[in-house]
């Protein structure tokens, strides 16, 4: 049931937007360096292109960049943005939230089951080779609450180790200090608790080593979809709620829609 809704969701969500020629909305990855990995959100009737990568910091402590902006010609050119914000167990305040550019990323839309991003970050430059994570079929939605703007959820299926279909999630936010950091979760197709999984890995800038890709549990999310919103025909919603490291507190999400009237570079 719950694959059949986010099914649902992603289609009322793509009806908003003109008609994709493609469509490289989902989760990628570069299956050469787990344990990181960008969320696109691409209105290919607009060629406005949101984008979340998940990744680390210099010290190997788990960060996310975010770019906005146009594709021309199926490339993006844009800033590489850092946040900070409302700090983890504090009433949530927007005004807190501050975007700081620290570099520039281009990605190539090729094929849409096949993109190439490169980026420069202060005296550090790569290229990720990126491929579908999320599945074909369900390749996910992108989630926000409009009253705690500066976080959002990316949710998914995609493919477990044994073929079997799963549930994933990166929750983007703050942590105790107001710096960026995420939590993912994975489930069955049904799933809605989750452990809530801190990751740590390759410092920023350092050859990318797998083996240091580890992580731990910081606490637990629970998200329902709100059947009564599809039935009545209303915005879809998750009913999202989470204790990390003891700290409660509730979002209520709905999909986040890509502008499409992005200031041109």
């Amino acid at each position: 049931m719950k694959r059949f809704v986010l099914l649902l969701v992603y289609f009322w969500v793509t009806s908003l937007a003109p008609a994709m020629a493609d469509d490289f909305s989902g989760m990628w990855w570069d299956t050469s360096k787990p344990g990181t990995g960008v969320y696109i959100d691409y209105n290919a009737g607009g060629a406005g292109v949101c984008g979340s990568w998940y990744l680390y910091d210099d010290r190997g402590n788990p960060l996310w960049f975010t770019f906005i902006g146009r594709a021309e010609n199926n490339v993006f050119q844009g800033n590489l943005f850092k946040y900070t914000g409302s700090p983890m167990g504090q009433p949530w305040d927007g005004s807190s939230v501050r975007p700081e550019a620290v570099g520039t990323v281009t990605v190539n839309f090729s094929t849409p089951d096949s993109l190439t991003m490169s980026y420069e970050i202060d005296r550090t430059s790569g290229t990720l080779n990126l491929t579908r994570f999320s599945n074909e079929n369900c390749r996910g939605s992108l989630w926000w609450d409009p009253n705690k703007p500066g976080q959002g959820v990316a949710h998914f299926h995609f493919n477990g180790s044994s073929g079997q279909d799963q549930t994933g999630m990166v929750w983007y936010v703050y942590d105790s200090n107001g710096d960026p950091i995420w939590y993912t979760g994975v489930g069955g197709p049904d799933a809605t608790s989750f452990d809530a999984l801190m990751f740590t890995g390759p410092a920023l800038g350092e050859t990318w080593d797998a083996n240091t890709v580890k992580s731990s549990k910081a606490g637990t999310i629970t998200a329902n979809f709100n059947m009564n919103s599809l039935q009545n025909g209303s915005m879809p919603r998750i009913d999202m709620d989470f204790n990390i490291g003891g700290t409660t507190g509730s979002l209520n999400l709905e999909p986040f829609v890509c502008p499409v009237a992005v200031p041109k570079r």
